[in-house]
């Protein structure tokens, strides 16, 4: 009787644990990515019983590449943030070698990566944010972004900015 009362338990955590994502397969044309290695800090957002001020994904890679992997999470992040807490202030601060490849020259290299940064800004409503100091150092003018895109002065003054407004800190990684 013991061991059936653990596994019911079991059934149950990962019921709550998982519903988000099972529901927002149903609902959305999000896709899901392969990798969630941030689910866990999502599903503590959605799972909250009220909304945090707003939420901030930061992103800092040595790989050009990164967002390839990155932004669709975003996309997906985002969808399941604004199905239980519609019209929640989310940004994404981006200060490495990822915003390279939001660069107006780079779309065709990237098309999928500034697909998902037209989603998210324009569909989602995302606040999208790249670091001018690392641009300045990479020979990056603000003008080379996209117009969808805020060139602030320094991402990690932006993102202080942003814990200071009680936003939760969310740190994307290339994968768990």
């Amino acid at each position: 009787m013991k061991s059936l009362q653990i596994l019911f338990v079991y059934l149950f955590l990962m019921l709550i644990l998982f519903a988000p994502v099972a529901a927002a397969s149903d609902s959305s044309n999000a896709e899901i990515p392969d990798e969630l290695p941030e689910l866990e800090q999502i599903n503590a957002i959605i799972n909250a019983d009220e909304a945090p001020p707003g939420v901030v994904f930061v992103i800092y890679e040595y790989d050009e590449s990164a967002l390839t992997w990155i932004m669709p999470r975003l996309v997906y992040y985002v969808t399941l943030i604004h199905q239980r807490f519609q019209g929640l202030s989310v940004a994404v601060v981006s200060h490495g070698d990822e915003m390279l490849s939001l660069t107006k020259e780079s779309a065709e290299i990237y098309p999928e990566v500034h697909f998902d940064l037209e989603t998210l800004v324009k569909e989602l409503d995302v606040v999208f944010h790249v670091c001018g100091s690392f641009a300045t150092l990479n020979d990056v003018a603000e003008s080379d972004f996209p117009d969808v895109i805020d060139v602030v002065p320094f991402g990690p003054a932006q993102v202080s900015d942003y814990k200071s407004l009680d936003y939760v800190v969310i740190d994307a990684e290339l994968s768990e």
